[in-house]
Parts: C-alpha cells; sequence; structure tokens
C-alpha cells in the first residue's frame, strides 16, 4: 500500500517544513507532493545541490528530478505569483518556466487571492491599531471577504471565464474601491506610499479600471501553462506521496492564540482527507525547533532576551506587517497542546544548529499562573495547586480568553547542559540526546529526524532509538 507522509507546523509557523519535506522526498524517493493548506504566504526555504530557493506554492521537492506537485483545493492560489516563482526558480536551474509548470498541477476548486484581496489586507493592516500579524499576502482575505460580500473566485472562475467571472471581480473591484475611500483619510499617507505601489492603488481602485484584473488573467489563462483537474485522484500516479503544510498549529482559525492567528485552516486534517482520498497508509510527521519563535504579533511565552539575541536567522526578514521574529525556549505546554491537536506519529527537530553556542539550554515543563480560577479557565487547562501556587501542566481545549490566561503565566524551566559546540552527522553529543529524550518523554512521542544545518545534506535520520 501507498504511504502518505503529511508533514505539519507544531508551533507558530518557520518550523523548517520545506527543508523537512525536502528531505524526505529525496530519502525516501518520494515524486509527489501535494500543498494541502495556505497560499502564497509561505516561505519555506530550501538548500540543496548548491542552490537556495524560498518556496511559497511550488512544492518543495520541486529541487528533485521528476517531481510532480498539487495545489489542492484547501490552498489559496495566486496565478501571478505562482508564473512568478516558477520563472524564478526556472533562472536559477536552468530549466524552462514552461518545463517547471507542466509539473504543477491546480485544483480547479482551489480559491484565488486575488490583487484586490490583497490591497484589502494590506489598507486594514495598516489602520488598525491592533494588527493581527498579516503578512500582506492577501491569502486571510479570501476568507474574510467571502464572509463580508459571498464572493470569492475559483480556479475554475479563470478557466472557464464568463460574465459571471467578470462581474465577481466588479464586485470587488467595487468593494476595494469602498475600503480604500473609506479609510483614505486614515491612512498615514508616508506609510502609504512606502507600503503600497500608487500603481496597485490607480489599477485597484479607479473606476476605469474595473475590468483591468479580469484582462490580466484571460492574458494569463490563455497561455496554457496551467495544468488544471478536478481532484488528487487525477493527479496520484503511484507510490509515495508527500503532503506539505503552511503555517504553524497555533496560530490556525479554530486552535490558534487568538486574536492573532491567520483565517485558515492550519492544523494536518486537509492532507488527512486527501490522503484518505488515495486510501494510502497515513503516517504524520510534525515539524518542531529546539526551541519557540513567532514571526508577527501576538504572545510568545518562554520569550527571552538570552536567546533573542542569540539567534539569527537571514531567511525571517523584518517586516512592517509582520516586525521582527521572537524566540524563546521549548515550551513544553504548547508543544503537548499542538500535539493532542494534530496527533503526530513521530517529530522532525529542525534548527538544532542554532543553539550550539547555548552552555545552558531550558525547557518549559508548566506555567505558574498568577491570576484568578474562574470556570472558563477550568475548562481550558490541566492544572494543580503546589505550595498554595497554580501551575499549569497542558491546555484541555482552546478559549478566547486563553492568551488572557497565558499574559498571567510565568514558565517554569528545566535547565540542561547545552552541547556548546558543532554537531556533525557523525557526532551528536550526549547533551543533545539528554534534550531530546526528555521532550520525548513529556510528549509521549518520538523525534525521528533531526536538522543540524539548512542543507539537505545536514539533515539525518536519528540513529538512537527511542525508549
Amino acid at each position: 500500500m501507498d504511504e502518505s507522509f503529511i508533514v505539519s507546523g507544531s508551533f507558530f509557523g518557520d518550523e523548517g517544513k520545506g527543508s523537512v519535506v525536502d528531505f524526505l522526498a529525496s530519502k525516501k524517493n518520494i515524486k509527489e507532493n501535494v500543498r494541502y493548506n495556505g497560499g502564497s504566504q509561505a516561505c519555506h526555504t530550501v538548500i540543496a545541490n548548491g542552490i537556495k530557493h524560498k518556496f511559497s506554492q511550488l512544492g518543495s521537492i520541486t529541487l528533485n528530478e521528476d517531481s510532480r506537485n498539487y495545489l489542492s483545493e484547501y490552498t489559496i492560489v495566486n496565478p501571478f505569483n505562482l508564473y512568478t516563482e516558477a520563472d524564478v526558480l526556472s533562472r536559477q536551474i536552468n530549466i524552462p518556466i514552461n518545463e517547471i509548470l507542466k509539473q504543477i498541477y491546480v485544483s480547479n476548486k482551489s480559491r484565488i487571492v486575488t490583487p484586490y484581496h490583497k490591497l484589502i489586507g494590506q489598507l486594514r493592516e495598516i489602520v488598525s491599531e491592533n494588527k493581527r500579524g498579516s503578512v500582506g499576502t492577501g491569502v486571510s482575505q479570501t476568507t474574510k471577504v467571502f464572509e463580508e460580500i459571498n464572493i470569492e473566485i475559483l480556479m475554475n472562475d479563470l478557466i472557464n471565464p464568463s460574465d459571471k467571472t467578470k462581474e465577481k471581480l466588479r464586485i470587488l473591484h467595487e468593494y476595494t474601491r469602498k475600503i480604500y475611500l473609506d479609510n483614505k483619510e486614515k491612512i498615514n499617507k508616508k506609510l502609504l506610499k512606502e507600503l503600497i505601489d500608487e500603481k496597485d492603488i490607480y489599477y485597484l481602485t479607479n473606476e476605469i479600471n474595473k475590468d483591468y484584473i479580469y484582462h490580466c488573467y484571460e492574458s494569463l489563462m490563455n497561455t496554457d501553462l496551467f495544468n488544471v483537474i478536478n481532484s488528487i485522484n487525477e493527479f496520484h500516479k503511484k507510490g509515495d506521496i508527500l503532503f506539505e503544510g503552511s503555517q504553524g498549529l497555533l496560530i490556525d482559525k479554530n486552535y490558534g492564540i487568538r486574536p492573532n492567528t491567520t483565517l485558515l485552516n492550519t492544523t494536518n486534517q486537509n492532507g488527512i482527507l486527501l490522503a484518505k482520498e488515495l486510501k494510502t497508509k497515513i503516517h504524520k510527521i510534525g515539524a518542531i525547533t529546539p526551541f519557540t519563535s513567532r514571526h508577527g504579533n501576538g504572545l510568545l511565552p518562554t520569550y527571552d532576551i538570552e536567546i533573542d539575541k542569540n539567534i539569527y536567522d537571514e531567511n525571517q526578514i523584518v517586516s512592517y506587517y509582520q516586525g521582527k521574529p521572537r524566540y524563546g525556549w521549548f515550551d513544553i505546554v504548547l508543544a503537548k497542546y499542538s500535539q493532542s491537536i494534530n496527533n503526530n506519529d513521530e517529530l522532525f527537530m529542525t534548527q538544532i544548529d542554532r543553539l550550539s553556542t547555548f552552555k545552558t539550554i531550558k525547557i518549559c515543563t508548566c506555567y505558574l499562573y498568577k491570576g484568578r480560577i474562574d470556570e472558563e479557565f477550568e475548562r481550558t487547562f490541566n492544572y494543580e495547586i503546589q505550595n498554595n501556587e497554580i501551575v499549569i501542566n497542558s491546555i484541555k481545549q482552546n478559549s478566547i480568553y486563553l492568551k488572557q490566561y497565558l499574559s498571567g503565566c510565568i514558565p517554569i524551566y528545566i535547565e540542561l547542559p547545552g552541547w556548546n559546540r558543532k554537531i556533525t552527522k557523525d557526532d551528536i553529543p550526549q547533551e543533545l540526546e539528554n534534550f531530546l529524550y526528555l521532550i520525548e518523554l513529556y510528549l509521549n512521542t518520538k523525534i525521528t529526524y533531526l536538522g543540524i544545518g539548512e542543507d539537505r545534506n545536514m539533515k539525518l535520520e536519528r540513529k538512537k532509538k527511542w525508549i
């Protein structure tokens, strides 16, 4: 029986999911890759064979020979960006763009993020006093706008353009124009000029350009570069298949720590649904890091200035929409909560090398809570009273007050000796093994794979057996 490997992010994103997918595809000789959530906001960095590419919508196995990729009905597709990304990769690997795109298949039911959605999202973040932490690509706005005006564009609308498609885009144009005019006086002019191209304002809000985007789509789709299909069964040929998740569980629309969440499903559930359609054996792999990090607004319970100032990731850039990436120690409470939702069979810990200069490593095992216990608190947490103090051991379920409760918590740490040296594939320090073993005990899940560097050849299957 063919096997489906479903990769998902266990924290707030940035867990190295792209490198996990690339390594597993190479190691297991897997030729098929399915994107099962997210959209063009993704930035999955893969380094292999001297090539570095940040995968947005293309599957992260694309650097492997004879690979095929499917953007499922659960992904948000930006055809303009998809073409641009394929063009960039084409120049890197010296393969014609049409050769790359013919290996990409898109569901006819995929929702389209248009330039209108992108501009609406940017305008809303600029005028908001409490930014949600959007990356400015408009992906979440496809959901929000649909809820507001009941208009969505599907891939099927673009490959079969009609007056109905044109009317939908006109309604989006009018809605974008209204949002712009309603907020025009609230927007800092200097900020607007820095963040949004004046041409975008002109083409997306000027009345005379109401059909401009329709004609752009018409021109793009007339190239016949996109393979649009009805289902995953049309895509899958034979052999094992990799399902690539986007973002992380802790910013999921239902399970994330609100309000700084996406409006999309970031669990592994959609991947499981697709794998069941193929009747494959399902294997779930959670991507984690040896620390917690957050790129964007929102709570990070174990944030610590010591670890924050000593970790630098060139792939995580500072932006207006997300701010700067922040770092904290490994958080067992949040990891257990994530695992309770995704129920991964095993874990892949990436970016271990980023802690190689630390003499002491911390793991947060529980929280000391300084707030009041009420009925909602009782429903939300497993806790105990120790020496007249409230100790939170795990999160039972999400709550609209979760951020408020966690803001009143102090992380309680176990300190371990760090490995404090460079790691090689043939030399895994005992201090690292102790660190991994302790996390396995708390999560009751094995850590099977390790990433000790950015390049594909710096990933490995862990030799030491899980007890």
